[in-house]
Order: structure tokens, then C-alpha cells, then sequence
């Protein structure tokens, strides 16, 4: 995968120490940093995003591939403080990609046509700038895009957004409303001409719990209090096979992989317990989830031992019982954020070597039907 041309560039530097009582070394992280955060298809072409950190400031960064194993690199946003965190492909708008995120406090979209070459488009807020507000996840259907993210300081506490466009270009702010108290969105889903949106209850440092809204509109939102996602953080959600809805997280500590179904996004029941979401009492956690059809579900995420994680995945019927895959080193100090279904087989996303380097990485897996 194309990395920052800065990444390694300068010679390793003299051997330091720490000097003095009370104090202790870490590796020094090398000068290119870049994590991939999603990825999309776009008919035969692979999308992803993601940003650097090169030169001392976080840029917007895109990766494209019409093959899966080779990965060309494009700037998104050359403004200091931008980050992409979400892709999304319309099928009805001539092929056009959305990617979501923030520019210092202002949530941004970038809409392209090919992944390569990015317009940036002014996304309305409700405060007028007052506020610092974010994209965290985006849709797209036949009918336009929808966005969800939330308002609030970085660590402090936050309060759902949603808006709406449907070209990609021109976006509006849905109303804000009591349902969004005390919340942000992560993943949302079409459903039954509808939308079901997943939420993260807490601040930005400190996740409490999760909610669930279902829409008909995408404009008017009720919320769901369920039990249920109380009980952990969801942060992903696919459609499952049998028509069901699927999330997938982990419990407040990231020491149990979770996994949640709902016939309809009002009713939420939780996965039991099972050795195969579990680390020895370490930290283990599943970040997507994405439908394979007549197989099922796949779920990614990573597990920590004693310092560096390890990229992990599960397969599962329906969303109860999850496999999870046997290790192995192409595996080792990865973390996958994300996945999507390619043209020849599974794509999953997201970085190498944390937490001393993060070096963008793409793992491919078998064909969905395989």
C-alpha cells in the first residue's frame, strides 16, 4: 500500500535514553504516520480513507485500487487538522463517493467521482461555527447520501447530528431534537425504506453505553433506550441475511468482543457469552461487521496481549454464535477497522505496528461465496 513519501524518509537516529529517578523509555514513532479508517467499492475500484500525520499536522488522506493488491495514494485535504473517517459510494448518483470527517472543529464532506481527485463541500451547522462538530459515519442509497456524527468538544460531551444531501454537493442539517441528548452517531443502515442508526453514550474520552434511533425519513429520529446496548459500545451495524440487523462493539472496558441483533432497530437483544469473543481477560474488541450472504456474517477487529494488537475476524450464522478466525502472522501487530466485500474477495482495513508506528495496511480475505 502507497505510503507518505515521508514515511522512513530520514536516517535513524542516534540511540537515546531517558535520564534521571522516575523515569522510563518507549520507541520513538518514525516520521509518517497513516491509518486507513474505511473502505468502500465502487463498482470494480476499492476506496479507502484515512489520514497522516506527516510534517506535524493530520491531513485527509484516500487510497485507490482497481486489483486489491496495489494501492495508489491521494490527498483528500491538504488543510492541518482534517481527518476522513468514512466512505460511502452512491449506486444512483453516477457512481459518486462521499467521504466524511472534520476539518479542525467544522465537519466536512469530500465528494469525488473516481477517488482520486476530491472536491471539498461545506457541511451547515446548527451552531453556526460555535460548536465544534463532526461526520463519524456515512450512507449512501439510490435516493442521496446521509451523514451522522455529533457536536461537542473532543472529549467532552456530545449531542448527535445528522444531515442530508442528495448529490453529495449541496447537504443540509436534520433539526436537533431531545432524542439526540447525550449521544453521537457511529453507523447507520437502510431498512424497510427507513433508516436505523447506531449511538455512543458519554464524552469523547469515555464511552458509557449505546442507543439506537430508527427514521422513515432520515429527518425525524425516534431513540432507542434499549437494555440491551446499554450494556456495551456498538459501533458498527450491517443488515444480516435473514433480514435481521446485526451490531457489532464490545463492553465498556474492551474486554469482551459483543455482538447485538433486532428484527426491526426498536428491540435489541444481546449475544451470550462465548469463549470466542473473549482474551484471557485482555482487551479484545470487533469494529465492522459486513453481510456475506448465504454465509452469514463476518465481523473484524483485534485483540492486545502484552503490548501490540493482533488483527482477528469471526464468522457467524446469525449474529449469535461467532467463530473466530486461528491466528497468524499476517495477522500480528495489525488492527482492522474496517471491511467491505471487493470484486474478487474481502477487504479489510487499517493500520500496522501500533501503539509505536501506524502504517497503513490492507489484509484480502477469500471470496464472500469461498
Amino acid at each position: 500500500m502507497e505510503r507518505p513519501e515521508d514515511a522512513f524518509a530520514g536516517a535513524s537516529a542516534v540511540p537515546t535514553a531517558p535520564s534521571g529517578p522516575g523515569t522510563a523509555g518507549h520507541p520513538g514513532h518514525f516520521a509518517g504516520q497513516a491509518i486507513v479508517d474505511d473502505v468502500a467499492r465502487v463498482g470494480n475500484r476499492l476506496v479507502a480513507v484515512g489520514y497522516d500525520g506527516m510534517r506535524g499536522a493530520w491531513t485527509a488522506l484516500a487510497w485507490t485500487s482497481d486489483d486489491a493488491d496495489h494501492w495508489d495514494l491521494a490527498t483528500i485535504d491538504p488543510s492541518a487538522g482534517s481527518f476522513a473517517v468514512s466512505v460511502a459510494a452512491a449506486p444512483g448518483a453516477a457512481g459518486r463517493i462521499v467521504a466524511g470527517g472534520r476539518s479542525g472543529g467544522s465537519p466536512v464532506a469530500w465528494a469525488s467521482t473516481d477517488g482520486r481527485t476530491w472536491s471539498r463541500r461545506t457541511i451547515p451547522t446548527l451552531s453556526n461555527g460555535a460548536e465544534w462538530e463532526r461526520i463519524v459515519t456515512v450512507l449512501a442509497t439510490d435516493a442521496g447520501f446521509l451523514a451522522g456524527g455529533s457536536a461537542g468538544p473532543e472529549l467532552g460531551d456530545r449531542r448527535a447530528r445528522f444531515w442530508r444531501s442528495a448529490d453529495g454537493f449541496a447537504w443540509s442539517a436534520v433539526p436537533d431534537d431531545p432524542a439526540f441528548d447525550g449521544a453521537e452517531v457511529v453507523s447507520i443502515v437502510a431498512r424497510d425504506g427507513g433508516f436505523v442508526a447506531l449511538g455512543r453514550l458519554g464524552t469523547g474520552q469515555r464511552g458509557t453505553g449505546s442507543i439506537a434511533w430508527v427514521s422513515a425519513d432520515g429527518g425525524n429520529w425516534q431513540r432507542i433506550d434499549s437494555p440491551a446496548l446499554a450494556s456495551g459500545l456498538a459501533v458498527a451495524l450491517t443488515a444480516a441475511p435473514d433480514g435481521s440487523l446485526v451490531a457489532v462493539g464490545s463492553d465498556l472496558d474492551e474486554r469482551e468482543a459483543l455482538a447485538w441483533r433486532s428484527a426491526d432497530g426498536s428491540s435489541w437483544e444481546l449475544a451470550p457469552a462465548e469463549e470466542s469473543r473473549l482474551y484471557h481477560g485482555a482487551k479484545i474488541r470487533m469494529t465492522d461487521v459486513v453481510s456475506l450472504g448465504s454465509r452469514g456474517l463476518l465481523a473484524v477487529g483485534n485483540y492486545v496481549g502484552m503490548q501490540y494488537g493482533t488483527a482477528t475476524s469471526w464468522l457467524s450464522s446469525d449474529g449469535r454464535a461467532w467463530r473466530r478466525a486461528p491466528g497468524y502472522p499476517a495477522l500480528e501487530q495489525g488492527e482492522m477497522l474496517a471491511v467491505t466485500v471487493g470484486p474478487d474477495g474481502l477487504i479489510a482495513v487499517g493500520s500496522f505496528g501500533a501503539p509505536d508506528n501506524y502504517i497503513p495496511t490492507v489484509w484480502r480475505g477469500p471470496p464472500a461465496g469461498g
